[in-house]
């Protein structure tokens, strides 16, 4: 009876064995039939439609950083022009204040001939600040017109600071030409 479970167990052996043969057969079978397999194809049209979309994505991005770039070249000319007009308008205006200023300077000169010597000698102290200041607006201008766009804001406060300034001396110059005319 020993033998019938060694048979028995042999058998079992062979006949795994053979199921083993004939399901890679079959698989082998199956896979080798020259057709893509339903997962094989979708993994296909998976990697597709992702590289699809990859690209799609990659032109959209880059159409937008076109756009923006293009936003922001309008966006600095715009600036640049802002600047310029500014600036030539500060210009012009600090022109019209140094033409001013330099008839001051020829009504204190003409006045100082006809005056008292006292008289003279403050119209003759106004007239010399009145030079000084002339000085500056002149420096005044250079460095507008030959400001940068990064510059010009510092400058801009200068130029506010210094027309006070002026009109200051302005005011003080006309009254004490009053005074003295009187």
């Amino acid at each position: 009876m020993k033998k019938y479970p060694l048979i028995m167990t042999q058998i079992k052996y062979v006949a795994g064995t053979l199921l083993l043969i004939a399901s890679l057969t079959l698989v082998q079978a199956c896979g080798s039939d020259g057709k893509k397999s339903r997962t094989e194809d979708a993994l296909e049209k998976t990697g597709d439609a992702i590289a699809a979309d990859t690209k799609d994505a990659a032109d959209k991005t880059k159409a937008d950083l076109r756009e923006a770039g293009d936003k922001a070249d309008v966006k600095s000319d715009e600036a640049a022009a802002d600047f310029r007009r500014e600036r030539d308008e500060a210009v012009a205006k600090m022109n019209v204040q140094k033409d001013k200023l330099d008839a001051k300077i020829a009504e204190l000169k003409a006045k100082a001939a006809n005056q008292s010597d006292k008289a003279k000698i403050e119209t003759e102290r106004q007239k010399a600040k009145l030079d000084v200041e002339r000085k500056e607006l002149g420096e005044d201008i250079d460095k507008a017109k030959n400001a940068t766009a990064d510059a010009w804001k510092d400058v801009k406060s200068g130029f506010k600071q210094a027309g006070h300034e002026l009109g200051d001396a302005f005011d003080k110059a006309g009254d004490k030409l009053k005074r003295s005319d009187n």
